[in-house]
């Protein structure tokens, strides 16, 4: 089973002013503080953000028991009075879910579904079994933190039916060049750890983006070279790095990606605002995009909502 369809995905909905938004914590507990701090920023959008009284829950690691996660995610899709499903926080337990989710009651409710870092594994296997754009943006108990930049972009990814373009400021071209695919990929580490499970995204003919956060240069390493070893990157179109926040010097980093793809027969680049630093540029999932490593662009070829 590929769950990926390396296709292109139906545009949702665009999000308006006083539209609800379903919170939901489909990984790691949160911050109190922190999450009613993001709650704000959304506020001030215009949206209003509603949640159940269980996100609140903690099971070790975990925010709360598995069943009691999906059927969150759950209710929110089924609710018709919410807008958009937005993630409280990544950390780890995503892909505990994947198995277990309810394709059909998501397919039959589309709506945007928010999230990155170890939210990558939902991000991906919605967009590839239902169709559906997702977005790679800031998560609720991130958002108080988040720079002016990265507020305005994401809320105009949701509510504008325009094309998105996502520029580096000062790009390091690895591979120069151009490629036209569909954009899928994300957090690093969480990718590399569904290699070998049936919910491996398909990057044939794909804009793969990858970024990460506190992983030494030898691990970011390693997980370039197992998804090189692994010949998932054999066909994908160009590749497109984001911010590695707190992963050492930068120049180590950059020897890195140098060393582990600039043998590779497609595009390559690094330095893009996308992932854990700031500023952090929503992302859409699924949809076509124009990627040119020398410019240091990657600019859709359609809106995410419309």
């Amino acid at each position: 089973m590929q769950p990926y369809r390396n296709s292109r995905v139906t545009p949702l909905r665009a999000l308006r002013k006083g539209d609800r938004i379903g919170a939901v914590a489909p990984a790691s507990p949160f911050d109190r503080d922190f999450f009613f701090a993001g709650v704000a920023v959304l506020n001030d959008l215009g949206f209003e953000v509603v949640w159940a009284d269980d996100i609140f829950k903690q099971d070790r690691y975990l925010a709360g028991p598995d069943a009691l996660r999906l059927e969150m995610i759950h209710n929110l899709f089924q609710d018709s009075t919410i807008g958009a499903v937005w993630c409280v926080r990544g950390g780890y337990g995503s892909m505990r879910l994947l198995p277990y989710l309810n394709i059909t009651v998501i397919c039959e409710n589309p709506k945007p579904f928010i999230g990155c870092s170890d939210i990558t594994a939902m991000l991906n296997f919605i967009t590839g079994k239902c169709g559906m754009v997702t977005f790679h943006a800031p998560m609720i108990a991130t958002l108080a933190s988040a720079d002016e930049q990265s507020v305005s972009f994401l809320a105009s990814a949701l509510t504008e039916n325009r094309r998105l373009t996502i520029a580096a400021d000062a790009p390091l071209t690895i591979v120069p060049g151009s490629a036209t695919g569909i954009v899928a990929g994300g957090n690093l580490s969480t990718i590399s750890h569904l290699l070998g499970t049936p919910f491996f995204p398909d990057f044939s003919g794909a804009v793969v983006f990858l970024e990460d956060v506190g992983e030494k240069p030898y691990r970011i390493d390693r997980m370039l070279t197992q998804l090189l070893l692994s010949g998932n990157l054999d066909c994908a179109a160009g590749i497109c790095l984001g911010s590695f926040l707190d992963c050492g010097e930068e120049a180590e980093i950059r020897k890195v990606f140098e060393d582990r793809l600039s043998f590779l027969p497609i595009p390559v680049a690094a330095g893009f605002p996308i992932g854990h630093g700031m500023p952090s540029l929503t992302l859409p999932i699924g949809l076509e995009a124009v990627f040119d490593s020398k410019e240091g662009s990657l600019a859709y070829t359609e809106s995410a909502v419309l």
